[in-house]
């Protein structure tokens, strides 16, 4: 394999074309850093857990960063060259003037150490992997570094993650373990508080976990192979919506019913669940079940 210098321009240093990389970033001069880099440059902020591929991905997310941090700036302390690579260290310094996804400006500043590794490829950069404390980051800050490890998760598409310290996510868990075959009523309290209400279409509510419990029991006696099949979730604040597939073998005959519950939260049980379907399908398969 030829050596990066080899594919170079004559003069050009590896280490030069990162100190030039890393001077524009710290100008906020996002088309003078990719001026050195190949089309297919890959960013990989690996804190953030996140990675942008081809350079106007990879200028989006910059421009998303010094939105927030406008000053951002970044000390060589040190370059190492290798076999089509360079790994530079130093200090990344920034001020938080403008909003990180919910969180307010704080105005703070962060001094951190960091490193990058550069591979190299064609006279180019092609890639970054940047590595930093993104907890003495947020320390530094004034951020709380669960909630914006979670911001980042949903910025990466995984705002569905059921993480143990996601409370909506741990919910999901718990619903999906409640409705394993075979349903126990008695494992009701593990979605449920003591003085938590259920409604359902064409039922009273219940109030309450015994009440609850009942309810269930009353359920599986009409309809023994009742079930709740899950199908997607969203959550937005203490509250989790579950869309889901409603099924019972009643009278020889499968009924189907789409269903959406509302759960309102309070230390990762429910204190409220709404149903909402249309009862009717099970309704008419018990009637028509019921000895004439």
């Amino acid at each position: 394999m030829a050596s990066t210098k080899a594919k170079l321009q004559p003069g050009v240093e590896p280490t030069a074309i990162v100190a030039e990389y890393a001077a524009a970033k710290s100008q906020q001069d996002i088309d003078g850093a990719l001026r050195v880099c190949r089309e297919d440059f890959v960013l990989d902020t690996v804190p953030f857990g996140i990675r942008g591929t081809g350079k106007a991905e990879v200028a989006a997310h910059l421009r998303i960063f010094f939105a927030t941090f406008p000053d951002y700036s970044a000390t060589l302390e040190g370059q190492a060259t290798g076999e089509d690579v360079v790994t530079a260290w130093g200090t990344i310094r920034a001020t938080m003037r403008g909003p990180l996804g919910s969180f307010a400006p704080t105005g703070r500043a962060f001094a951190l150490p960091f490193s990058c590794v550069f591979p190299l490829r064609d006279g180019l950069l092609a890639g970054e992997r940047f590595f930093f404390d993104m907890n003495a980051m947020c320390e530094q800050l004034g951020l709380p570094v669960e909630r914006v490890a979670a911001e980042l998760r949903a910025f990466r598409g995984e705002e569905r993650s059921e993480a143990p310290e996601d409370a909506a996510g741990a919910f999901v868990a718990k619903f999906r373990e409640f409705w394993r075959p075979p349903v126990d009523p008695e494992r009701l309290g593990t979605v449920l508080h003591d003085d938590g209400r259920l409604e359902s279409p064409g039922l009273p509510a219940t109030v309450g976990l015994d009440a609850g419990k009942e309810a269930f029991r009353n359920l599986f006696a009409l309809m023994p192979d009742f079930r709740a099949e899950l199908e997607r979730w969203s959550a937005a604040g203490n509250a989790v919506f579950l869309e889901l597939t409603l099924r019972a073998n009643v009278g020889g005959r499968e009924v189907r019913v789409p269903a959406v519950d509302r759960f309102l939260l309070r230390d990762g049980r429910a204190v409220e669940r709404v149903s909402f379907f249309d009862p009717r399908p099970f309704l008419e398969a018990l009637g028509a079940a019921a000895p004439q």
